[in-house]
Order: C-alpha cells, then sequence, then structure tokens
C-alpha cells in the first residue's frame, strides 16, 4: 500500500492519536466511529501489524504506531520542502507559513515581525494560529504548524528551540490596587494576600505559576481563572486584584498607564522565556528562514 499523508486511512488513524479514541476522532472528523474503526483495521491489516491498543474507552498507540506516524511526518515535510524549492524558482512569490503563536506574543509578533514578512513576500500564504504553549508542541510536533512561537513551552523531544528571549512574568494590576505600593520586586507570599486571577490549569503560564509557588512553599488560590489573556487584563484593569503576566502581553495597558507590572522576586519567574519552536529533524523552508532571518534583524530574540 503507497503510504503518504493524504491517505484517508493515515488521516483517520492520524485523527486517533490526537484526540485519544475512535469516538472522539469520529466527532472531530464529522463521520461514524464504524467509518473509522473500518479504515484503521484496513491499514492494520495492509501493514500487518497492530496500530492500536483499547485502554478503557480510549485507545493507546503501539510501538508501530510511533514508525507509521514518524514516517508520515517525514513524508510531509519532504513533500513541503518540494513544493518549497519549486517556489524558490519563482523568487518566493509562492509559499504558504503556517504559524502557532501565543495569545500574550501574538500583538509584538504581528507588529515587529509578521507584518514586515508579509510586506516583502506577499505571494506567501501565511496562516497564523492563536493558542496556548503545550498547543503549539503538539501542532509542531505532529506537523500542523511549521513554526510555535510561546511562552515557556513544555519539554518535548519532538521539537527544538531554535530561538529565544527572556520574558519574565510580572504581578499586574490597577495603578491604585494596594499591591502597588509594595516595593519591588514582590516576593510572591506577599501577593497569595491579594484577590489573584490566573490562567486556566494545563496551560503554560498556570503550571509556570504553579512550579513558581511550589518553590516559594505557597498556594496561590486564584478569585478568577480564564484560559485566554483577555479576561486576566479586565479582571486587574477592574481593580479587582492581581493576574500574573508578561510585560508585552499588556503593553498597551502599560504604555496608558491603565496597569502597573511589577517585577516578582522569584527564580522562575525572573527567568521564564519566549521561544520560537520547531519540529526535531525538520528543515525550515525558504520561507520560515526569511521569517527567522526578519526575527533576527528587528531583536525579536
Amino acid at each position: 500500500m503507497p503510504l503518504g499523508p493524504g491517505s484517508k486511512q493515515l488521516f483517520y488513524f492520524m485523527a486517533v492519536l490526537r484526540t485519544g479514541s475512535i469516538r472522539a476522532a469520529a466527532e472531530a472528523s464529522n463521520v461514524e466511529p464504524s467509518v473509522i474503526s473500518r479504515q484503521i483495521a484496513s491499514l492494520e491489516a495492509d501493514l500487518g501489524v497492530p496500530l492500536l491498543e483499547r485502554r478503557g474507552r480510549g485507545v493507546v498507540p503501539t510501538e508501530a504506531a510511533g514508525l507509521v506516524l514518524a514516517y508520515c511526518q517525514e513524508r510531509r515535510s519532504g513533500d513541503e520542502a518540494l513544493r518549497a524549492r519549486l517556489a524558490e524558482l519563482d523568487g518566493l512569490g509562492r509559499g504558504h507559513l503556517h504559524i502557532m503563536v501565543g495569545e500574550g506574543l501574538v500583538d509584538a509578533f504581528m507588529d515587529s515581525v509578521l507584518i514586515a514578512f508579509c510586506e516583502r513576500h506577499p505571494g506567501v500564504e501565511v496562516t497564523v494560529e492563536i493558542g496556548g504553549a503545550g498547543d503549539a508542541v503538539r501542532s509542531v510536533a505532529e506537523d500542523r504548524c511549521h513554526l510555535g512561537l510561546a511562552f515557556a513551552p513544555p519539554a518535548s523531544a519532538a521539537v527544538r528551540v531554535i530561538r529565544q528571549r527572556p520574558q519574565p512574568v510580572h504581578a499586574i494590576m490597577a495603578p491604585d490596587h494596594a499591591a502597588a505600593d509594595l516595593p519591588a520586586p514582590l516576593p510572591l507570599p506577599a501577593l497569595a494576600a491579594f484577590a489573584c486571577a490566573l490562567a486556566a490549569p494545563g496551560t503554560g503560564l498556570r503550571t509556570l505559576i504553579q512550579t513558581a509557588s511550589d518553590v516559594d512553599g505557597i498556594e496561590l488560590r486564584p478569585a478568577f481563572v480564564a484560559n485566554t489573556v483577555a479576561p486576566l487584563k479586565r479582571f486587574a484593569l477592574a481593580g479587582l486584584g492581581v493576574t500574573f503576566l508578561s510585560a508585552h502581553a499588556v503593553a498597551p495597558e502599560l504604555a496608558f498607564g491603565r496597569l502597573v507590572a511589577r517585577p516578582i522576586a522569584n527564580s522562575i519567574l525572573e527567568t521564564s522565556r519566549a521561544c520560537l519552536i520547531m519540529r526535531d529533524g525538520r528543515s525550515l523552508s525558504r520561507a520560515g528562514a526569511r521569517l527567522l532571518q526578519i526575527f533576527d534583524d528587528t531583536g525579536f530574540f
């Protein structure tokens, strides 16, 4: 059987790997579960090896499944590399670049890097997707995105960091909030006395805050939780309490004096970083290399 990223069998197989169950993959693909099951069974019969093992209500990949997935990723990369080389014959007048960017980084990325890239290479189709650090790592590892720009992404053997910059986490609050009068840098335990808004569990930012809290031996009990930056900013703007974000995430509000950012005396939060990631083993297309050059030229990293 000719294997390739466009195969219907492999499309459903990879959907099952992403979602963790045949039923979830069927819902995501808008087909009946029986369709997924038949395609997986056909693929296993063609390859002569089992690819999935049932665990409770879900499935887990076998060792053979990992090999098939790696093969598909390499094939997809090879196909994209060929298209990129063909586009080079047209002077980068064509091409496609798909990037997942953290919400707190998207404004700076657009203003400093992407607008300049689009002006110089209008023939390249650019897709920007907003997602958390974990989403960026998964999307890059699975070749659904060429690059990821994420704040404190979780470690993964499947991706590598190609550029990084310091991105300390600050305590963010309204100028008239009581915490704004504390001497900086603020001890994290002192902030535990105030109502706070935290990023949702599972996000890179929440994991970072939890690690920092563990280092200081405290527990931050949030009064408000959100999985995007905007509600966290609104909480602080309303004077309801303190939230924890990078200064870049609230740059407009800081510039107009609507919020203030105070450094925190915690080694984890002081040394956090924004990272540009790509799948390990993948080669940058010419469009990706041009984007990376603009990153360097503008001093983003």
